[in-house]
């Protein structure tokens, strides 16, 4: 048989014209434009134009509809992809004298005008008096898809994942071979001509669930949080006009809302077809080379081998639980002696370097120089200075008085001459990352978890600033402390969050104060 496929270049394009070619079909591949497809020739052609759609059908016995979009764009909305592009295939098909019209929908609940579009396209096949079958898969999932590639991104990119209503709504996710085997089946039997065949997996789970399956193939925790419609389509559309590829479009956030399930056994029964169950190991399979959305992850531990290192650094808590109060102490009984606040924290660091090197961490690892680590770190500074910024703004706003103690903390490095005083900032910020980063984050990260680690350190590094100044100092030290022992936590090195840490405190005490 002689099949053109309208859409054969696109994802489910590849794999139904390498099933049909595989059948022993001649394939005519319709696209816009010309390009290389393996075991099928290639015809160049607007879909909407119905005089050059039917010269490309001639002498084809059947054509496979595989046209759609999952956003809309300047001269390429919805109702042009699927419903005038549908009417403009059947006109070219009666021109041709091709009877046999395979239409692929989709499964889905209301999602908006492309929902009602898919719909109406549909509706246009039926009136067509061809030959015609619908096929309506599910979400399709293989190598290059819109499903487990986006969700393996978002997961690798966070632990947290926003679901749409909790992630409560059910999805069938078929694979993308399953699909191509339904349509070359259509094809084949003429039981099918008439029919609207639902094309879905085995499993009816609901999107939380699949999260949690698809964080476990890759080896991570991740929470489902319940994510308003209302925060999450304004986030949505603003992806669709800035981004070439958004992780979700508002059409598929309409489809997750709803749900996208169907009915498998007339494909069962019609096309005898058994789809084949999404499992961990294929979607690890699929998901192998995703990642992170962002490219730079958020989360601390992303591997079962990191986790395993970070719990070889509990046996260093103990000595911790014990020197970390005795450092506070140390800071408060020394403020108390001495108005010099560059000479407390010069005497208090000399003191922390040695305790936080004596403790049994990997040091040789943790003090490996790397490009990439002190780069991260310059990276972060800037980030962290935004964040301050955007942070003192709101402070000024909500607790003026707050924010006017700042001056207090300016006014240090008015003390010493800037030739000293970087110099002495440098040896501070060692102390403070090797002991209370470092020494306190890995030990607890190991014993209690990666963000238990963070927070354990962060609090330490807080209350030993009580004793310094004022309450704004405070909520630095709470801030920026959860920031550096992130960066130590997640790198397995003390250099980005150094850097990180003295760039900060350099922007912040002298050169661009908030």
């Amino acid at each position: 048989m002689r099949v053109a496929v309208a859409g054969g270049t696109g994802f489910v394009g590849r794999s139904v014209v390498a099933r049909l070619v595989a059948d022993g079909h001649e394939v005519v591949v319709l696209a816009r434009r010309v390009g290389a497809v393996p075991g099928a020739t290639s015809v160049a052609v607007d879909v909407r134009d119905e005089a050059a759609v039917s010269m490309a059908l001639a002498r084809c016995d059947a054509l496979v509809n595989l046209v759609g979009i999952k956003r809309a764009a300047p001269g390429q909305g919805f109702v042009e992809a699927h419903e005038l592009a549908a009417a403009s295939l059947v006109a070219g098909c009666k021109a041709a004298g091709v009877q046999r019209l395979v239409h692929v929908s989709v499964v889905a609940a209301d999602a908006g005008e492309y929902s009602t579009s898919k719909l109406r396209g549909e509706q246009v096949v039926r009136d067509s008096g061809l030959a015609w079958t619908i096929v309506r898969p599910g979400v399709i999932a293989g190598p290059g898809d819109d499903f487990i590639t986006n969700l393996a991104a978002v997961i690798r990119q966070a632990p947290v994942f926003p679901g749409p209503g909790g992630g409560a709504a059910e999805i069938q996710p078929v694979l993308v071979e399953d699909v191509a085997a339904a349509i070359a089946a259509t094809l084949a039997r003429a039981a099918a001509i008439g029919m609207c065949v639902e094309v879905v997996g085995p499993e009816r789970l609901p999107l939380r669930a699949w999260v949690s399956r698809v964080s476990a193939a890759l080896g991570l925790r991740t929470l489902v949080a319940p994510a308003p419609g209302l925060l999450l389509a304004p986030a949505v559309s603003a992806m669709e006009r800035v981004l070439p590829a958004p992780p979700l479009t508002r059409a598929q956030l309409g489809m997750l809302r709803g749900g996208m399930v169907g009915d498998p056994r007339p494909a069962r029964e019609v096309l005898g077809l058994e789809t084949t169950p999404l499992t961990r190991e294929r979607i690890a399979a699929i998901a192998a080379d995703v990642p992170p959305w962002l490219g730079v992850s958020l989360r601390i531990s992303h591997s079962t081998e990191h986790r395993a290192w970070l719990r070889g650094c509990c046996p260093a808590l103990p000595r911790v639980a014990i020197a970390a109060p005795l450092a506070a102490l140390l800071i408060a009984g020394l403020r108390a002696a001495t108005p010099d606040i560059w000479r407390c924290m010069l005497a208090v660091n000399l003191v922390l370097i040695p305790t936080a090197l004596a403790l049994r961490l990997p040091w040789r690892e943790l003090l490996r120089v790397r490009a990439s680590h002190l780069a991260f770190g310059a990276g972060a500074a800037v980030v962290l200075y935004g964040l301050g910024w955007l942070g003192a703004a709101l402070l000024r706003a909500v607790s003026p008085a707050t924010m006017a103690s700042v001056s207090e903390l300016y006014a240090w490095g008015d003390v010493l001459p800037l030739w000293q005083a970087l110099p002495l900032l440098l040896l501070i910020v060692a102390g403070e990352e090797l002991f209370w980063r470092t020494a306190i984050a890995l030990p607890s990260a190991g014993r209690w978890g990666p963000w238990a680690g963070v927070l354990a350190s962060s609090l330490a590094f807080t209350l030993a600033h009580v004793a310094v100044g004022p309450p704004v100092l405070w909520l630095a030290a709470a801030g920026c402390g959860a920031a550096w022992a992130w960066l130590v936590v997640r790198t397995r090195s003390v250099w980005p969050g150094f850097v990180c840490h003295y760039l900060w405190d350099v922007a912040v005490m002298f050169v661009a104060p908030y």
